[in-house]
């Protein structure tokens, strides 16, 4: 019997002690996964990019909400004193897979006790949400958030009647939450954007058959309707005064894809900016816009390329093609001495810092204005580049026959033309090959490089 008895205690004692090593070595896990400041298992894991260390995120919101409302600006747990961001980044994926892996049964308690509703704050908003202000918010005498501008909500103040926030921008520069009424904040703009800011129209808005927005008219968002429009208030067209108005004078409520903000784009241009081909494009081995045609940009296609719509002559309905911004010029009215199709002939050599682009009485058309100082011509077995005007020369049916008969003068160092007073160390576009365009300004040179040029020629 006593024999019996030592087996059945050792039998029972082999489960507890493996239970016993199960459950340290599950700690010993739980422990890697341990967040820094509430020293237990993480929950929706944040990675801070500035030590690499890992918080739970509603731990890392009251470490942010403590030192905000302490007047003072949050900076990492992990001790590497670098600015917390009040918009957090995600939580880590890996992380969290990782757990619920390695400590599922862990994972399942820390979540059951933290399940809590997200509270409200004054208002109706809601903590770590969007806002933006809906006036100008003052300090004294002073503005020191303007109307309109983003922010995000840290939560309630400890009076009970004002909200802790942090706004994007103040415009005293500092980077100070400020403690504000719910009155005076409003949800953000749909689509991104902020009130007053200046937006371009991106298509043609028809409002009825008298009154529509051309495509590229320049506005101002002064409101929201709800859901996915914005009211836009349109600047008027410059227009004779005699000419019927066709911009509204009053707000326009249009969908945030029918606007965008304002900015240059790639290259420099601009939506429904008026542009021409600075060189003939090729599709595959055919011509399809002529170097010189005109266009309209229509937007940004990508980093490097713009959408344009080309008014080719030989189908007679707009084209669009996506273009490099080398590929296209300004466009603007020629002088009235000028038009288009007019033949000159360069009077003196027009360069690149280094090179010839076209010789002295090549004679070309011109094909159309680029700005008030510069044409875009076409010359003779030669690019088509844009040139100053007063490096022209005009010259009709018995200047060519002229022309013709008598031998090309090279002119002297003084009157040559250089894109750039001084030689520069970047690589210029090769004309020869059609890969660029010059612009002629009429700039002397050295004349000891003008002179190697020549002899090299």
């Amino acid at each position: 019997l006593a024999q019996d008895f030592e087996q059945a205690e050792s039998s029972s004692a082999t489960p507890t002690r493996n239970w016993t090593a199960h459950m340290a070595e599950a700690e010993e896990v739980a422990e890697l996964f341990c967040c820094g400041i509430c020293e237990d298992l993480m929950l929706a894991p944040i990675t801070l990019v500035c030590c690499g260390r890992s918080f739970c995120k509603e731990c890392l919101r009251l470490w942010i909400k403590t030192n905000a409302q302490q007047g003072g600006i949050p900076r990492c747990p992990g001790g590497c004193t670098q600015k917390v961001p009040f918009r957090l980044p995600q939580h880590s994926i890996a992380l969290r897979k990782a757990m619920e892996q390695l400590v599922p049964e862990r994972l399942a308690v820390r979540v059951k006790e933290a399940e809590e509703e997200a509270s409200e704050c004054l208002g109706g908003f809601k903590a770590w949400g969007d806002i933006a202000a809906s006036r100008d918010i003052l300090y004294g005498s002073n503005i020191i958030v303007r109307q309109g501008s983003p922010g995000i909500i840290v939560g309630n103040c400890e009076d009970g009647c004002h909200l802790t926030v942090k706004f994007d921008e103040r415009e005293d520069g500092s980077e100070l939450c400020v403690n504000v009424v719910p009155e005076a904040l409003m949800l953000p703009l749909p689509g991104g954007f902020r009130l007053h800011q200046k937006v371009v129209a991106l298509y043609e808005l028809l409002l009825n058959s008298d009154m529509k927005v051309p495509l590229g008219s320049v506005g101002h968002i002064i409101g929201s309707l709800g859901g996915d429009r914005v009211t836009v208030l349109f600047e008027p067209a410059k227009q004779a005064a005699d000419e019927p108005r066709n911009i509204p004078e009053y707000p326009v409520s249009v969908n945030i894809r029918e606007v965008a903000a304002q900015r240059p784009l790639v290259g420099g241009f601009s939506i429904a900016q008026r542009v021409q081909a600075s060189m003939s494009l090729v599709v595959g081995s055919k011509v399809v816009v002529q170097a010189g045609c005109r266009g309209t940009v229509l937007a940004e296609f990508s980093d490097t390329r713009l959408t344009v719509v080309f008014e080719t002559s030989e189908t007679g309905t707009p084209s669009c093609f996506n273009v490099l911004p080398l590929e296209i010029l300004p466009w603007c009215e020629l002088p009235p001495h000028l038009p288009a199709g007019t033949f000159v002939k360069a009077a003196q050599h027009l360069m690149s810092p280094c090179t010839i682009i076209v010789h002295a009485g090549t004679k070309g058309t011109i094909l159309g204005g680029v700005d008030p100082t510069l044409v875009f011509v076409s010359f003779e077995n030669g690019p088509a580049v844009a040139a100053a005007i007063n490096t022209l020369e005009q010259i009709g049916d018995e200047a060519d026959e002229k022309l013709d008969n008598e031998e090309t003068v090279v002119p002297d160092a003084g009157e040559l033309s250089s894109i750039d007073a001084e030689p520069s160390d970047e690589e210029t576009p090769d004309a020869e090959a059609g890969n660029g365009f010059a612009c002629a300004v009429s700039t002397p040179i050295n004349s000891s490089r003008v002179t190697a040029v020549l002899n090299a020629d």
